[in-house]
């Protein structure tokens, strides 16, 4: 699919023996992308040519992938306590708001773990683990469809005031607010990009 600045990301698939009832592994076969972190080989005097892509160590990617679903997971919390407030706020309120509030949501994500099951590789320890991914749900529509809307380096929306979106990227800018006040200046999510239909968005985990 793509190379970031941090992770690389293929297109993959699916299947879990005990499939939840909803979310990502409820289908067989379910549309994945498979992320993996990564470190720029650069170049040295004797090889000349571009950049490469090196792995990290089992330990270093795990923990580094570890802590990439935890930030994705406290990026939910966060999004649900700006929900909360708005949805008490407009319980309060004698009028409804003159605008429909939008409904945006994270992808859904997990880490898979790949443990060798014996015979795969020389000397190495059936169960032990070999590799490991984040898997987010694939958001479908292609690369016109997908807008970054806040960058992680500056709270103002990205797109312009005449730019498709951005009505969800003031938004978004809103709920940064929100988040840097009720947690008593302590954190707010800083990236905001996905898909958008001007009232329902998909954010990915960036």
């Amino acid at each position: 699919i793509g190379i970031g600045g941090f992770k690389t990301a293929n297109a993959g698939w699916l299947t879990l023996t005990a499939p939840p009832k909803t979310g990502l592994g409820s289908v067989a076969r379910h549309k994945v992308v498979v992320k993996r972190p990564f470190e720029k080989v650069f170049p040295t005097a004797m090889k000349v040519g571009a950049d490469k892509v090196g792995r990290y160590s089992l330990t270093d990617e795990l923990w580094k992938l570890f802590r990439e679903a935890n930030v994705l997971y406290w990026s939910k919390s966060l999004l649900k306590l700006t929900y909360d407030f708005i949805d008490r706020s407009i319980a309060s309120s004698p009028e409804p708001p003159p605008f429909t509030v939008p409904r945006v949501r994270f992808v859904e994500a997990g880490l898979a773990l790949c443990h060798n099951q014996g015979g795969s590789k020389p000397g190495a320890k059936t169960g032990s683990t070999w590799a490991v991914f984040l898997l987010e749900e694939l958001i479908e529509g292609g690369d016109d469809m997908f807008v970054k809307f806040i960058h992680n380096m500056d709270a103002n929306p990205l797109l312009d005031e005449l730019d498709y979106g951005y009505d969800i990227a003031e938004f978004f800018v809103f709920m940064q607010h929100v988040q840097y006040v009720k947690t008593s200046k302590l954190a707010f999510i800083s990236d905001y990009q996905g898909m958008s239909d001007s009232i329902h968005s998909i954010l990915s985990a960036e």
